[in-house]
This record gives C-alpha cells, sequence and structure tokens, in this order.
C-alpha cells in the first residue's frame, strides 16, 4: 500500500513500505522572501528512510538545499532535479540524478518520468510522474495549464491551485483532461496571498461527469491509495 501525505505548499511524502520519497521538501527555516500565512509543521530531523528526494524547480518555496543536503547525508538518499538545483548542493555524484522533461530514470525499484511544467521565475520548471507499489502519483510541481495534460495517466493528480499557477477553473479542466482517480489541490496554503476556493474546487468536480474523487488534504494529513 502506498500512502501520501501532504505536507504543505508542494510538499508530499510518499511512504511505499519501510522506504519513503520526498517532493519539494522546505521547512519553516527554510529561506525565502516570501510571507508564510500558516507554518510548516514538518521538521528535517522527522524523516528516516528516505531513498528519493525530487525537486520540481529552484526557487526557494520549493527547494532548500540546506535541508536537502542534511536529509540526503542522513539517510543516502538520491536527489532527483534539474542540474540547476542538484549544481547548489554538496552531496557525492551518486546521490544526484539530474532529469529532463520528457526523461526517464528507475532508482531503487521507483520508477520516475520528468513531466513538463510552465513557471517563467524558475530556469528549468519540472512536474513528475512516480511509479511506485503499483500506483501512479502525478505531481505538477508549479504550472499553468497545458495542453499535454491529456496524456498524463495517473490514479492521483497533485495540481498546484493559486494566482500564480491555476486557478479554481483551470484546476478543473487540468482534471478534465486528466482524468485520475484522484486529485489534490496544492500551493494555496502557505504563502498565497489570495484567498483561494478550495471547496469550490471540489464542489465542481463532485458535480462534473468525471469519476475522479477530489481529496483536501490539510497539513500533516494523508492519503492511502
Amino acid at each position: 500500500m502506498v500512502e501520501l501525505q501532504y505536507l504543505g505548499h508542494s510538499f508530499f511524502k510518499v511512504s511505499n513500505g519501510a522506504s519513503s520519497i520526498l517532493i519539494d521538501p522546505i521547512f519553516d527555516s527554510s529561506k525565502t522572501n516570501l510571507k508564510k500565512k500558516a507554518k510548516f509543521k514538518a521538521k528535517q530531523s522527522d524523516f528516516k528512510n528516505v531513498s528519493l528526494i525530487l525537486i520540481t524547480n529552484e526557487t526557494p518555496e520549493h527547494f532548500d538545499p540546506i535541508a536537502v543536503e542534511e536529509i540526503a547525508k542522513r539517510n543516502n538518499s538520491i536527489v532527483i532535479a534539474h542540474d540547476v538545483a542538484l549544481q547548489k548542493l554538496t552531496l557525492p555524484r551518486t546521490l544526484k540524478t539530474q532529469i529532463l522533461s520528457n526523461a526517464e530514470v528507475n532508482l531503487r525499484g521507483v520508477k520516475i518520468k520528468a513531466k513538463t511544467a510552465h513557471f517563467p521565475k524558475s530556469f528549468y520548471p519540472l512536474g513528475f510522474l512516480v511509479e511506485c507499489g503499483g500506483k501512479k502519483i502525478y505531481h505538477a510541481g508549479v504550472t499553468t495549464l497545458l495542453d499535454n495534460f491529456n496524456e498524463i495517466k495517473t490514479d492521483i493528480a497533485l495540481l498546484p491551485i493559486s494566482s500564480k499557477t491555476m486557478d479554481v477553473v483551470d484546476a478543473v479542466r487540468a482534471t478534465k483532461l486528466m482524468k485520475p482517480g484522484y486529485v489534490v489541490p496544492m500551493q494555496y496554503d502557505i504563502f498565497e496571498d489570495k484567498k483561494i476556493d478550495i471547496p469550490d474546487f471540489k464542489r465542481r468536480i463532485e458535480k462534473s461527469v468525471l469519476k475522479t474523487k477530489p481529496v483536501l488534504l490539510g497539513i500533516g494529513e494523508t492519503i492511502k491509495l
């Protein structure tokens, strides 16, 4: 069984048996110029048996080099990202794997495919399609609505909803293109200045012809796949 835990903004932990995968781990101690509306509850020391760390882009709200280094060194984790992020990490080569859009790697029993994302503030933004434990998890990273979302086949989609990415309407459109089993909104609760009507997103999905189940996760909450 695969368990997905939401830890705030775009930070998720994927647990599969004894090991786990972290996506975009940042913490209250992470340096950013953006004002926080809420706190990250997790700490670097909370994470054990981390096999992989995935970074969607190099901006401070998604990538904390100090924290990633600490977790990777302590757990012997492999960091997967574009080279613009990997260059900021003082880690052995064996713990760094560069990936480009549409490339695929198989590491420690997990298949990871990098997907295109659109975020002008990042040099090379990515999304990730992660396959482990017989389940597919798509983390869209920071992106606007893309036409090729219909090519993504996944059990669960993690979609950004904010003033910087997709709004509620675009996130519903993205869900209709992908038709995942579950959809989880993200990136609306920590740094977003505007109030995002997340319950409206849930209502729109439920009233549509989609069989997708919308899941609203609070910080620290989990879903089992």
